[in-house]
């Protein structure tokens, strides 16, 4: 099994790569073990498997089992021949796993955290109806992942990064990992920000726009800093 944290060797210097873990699961799942103090509730996994035989098979299924993520490796009933994964938990680094033959791999990798430091955003959106309580989803939307894939035109679904109190101004501020420090987005510089309005109570949420967006869900590009304050505009 070959372990890396991007879609080249070199990343394995830059990466926290998932390391490999001794035991032996059983042939048709892929066994992921979180160290602490994270748990496999923290964890969110995007991955894709291969039978070789048609197109791949993307999908974010995962199962917990004590302190550990299982992945059944099985596309349609049949084996599949690879997997490869992209994991994040809050504050952490983003890691990889590869594993080209599941028939030569011991089907077992460990996630531990790498730290990223933190970076402050400040926002303000127009409420609608003058809501109060509302909060300001935000998502992460690996561009980036296709590299890691080796499938250029494939869509990954974002990763739900956290959430934050909106002011009765409209404002707000969010501690969010600082992604420039990643080295899975310093290599290609493509990962975007995705946010949205929401209310906890009826479930109702809105599209956060950028000013002159045209585009339905706005999406901000991340990196190394960020106006003093983002205005957003919303819509249904």
């Amino acid at each position: 099994m070959v372990l890396r944290s991007g879609f080249i060797a070199v990343l394995l210097l830059l990466c926290p790569a998932l390391i490999l873990a001794q035991n032996a699961t059983s042939d048709d799942i892929f066994t992921i073990s979180v160290a602490s103090p994270k748990a496999p509730k923290d964890l969110q996994v995007r991955y894709f498997l291969a039978d070789g035989s048609g197109p791949d098979w993307y999908t974010t299924e995962v199962e917990g089992r004590g302190n550990n993520l299982v992945v059944k490796t099985t596309i349609n009933e049949k084996p599949a021949k690879s997997f490869k994964a992209i994991v994040y938990a809050p504050g952490c680094q983003f890691a990889t796993i590869t594993a080209d033959d599941l028939n030569a791999s011991n089907r077992a990798a460990e996630f531990q955290c790498k730290e990223l430091p933190t970076t402050q955003f400040r926002g303000r959106v127009a409420l609608p109806n003058g809501k109060p309580d509302l909060k300001v989803e935000v998502l992460y939307v690996c561009e980036w992942a296709r590299n890691v894939f080796s499938l250029p035109n494939i869509s990954v679904s974002p990763i739900a990064l956290t959430k934050a109190k909106v002011e009765a101004d409209g404002s707000f501020t969010i501690d969010l990992p600082d992604f420039t420090q990643d080295p899975l987005w310093s290599l290609t510089k493509d990962g975007v920000l995705m946010f949205t309005l929401a209310d906890p109570v009826s479930g109702q949420r809105w599209a956060m726009k950028l000013p002159g967006d045209t585009a339905r869900i706005s999406s901000l590009r991340v990196d190394t800093s960020y106006p003093s304050e983002v205005e957003f505009s919303v819509q249904p």
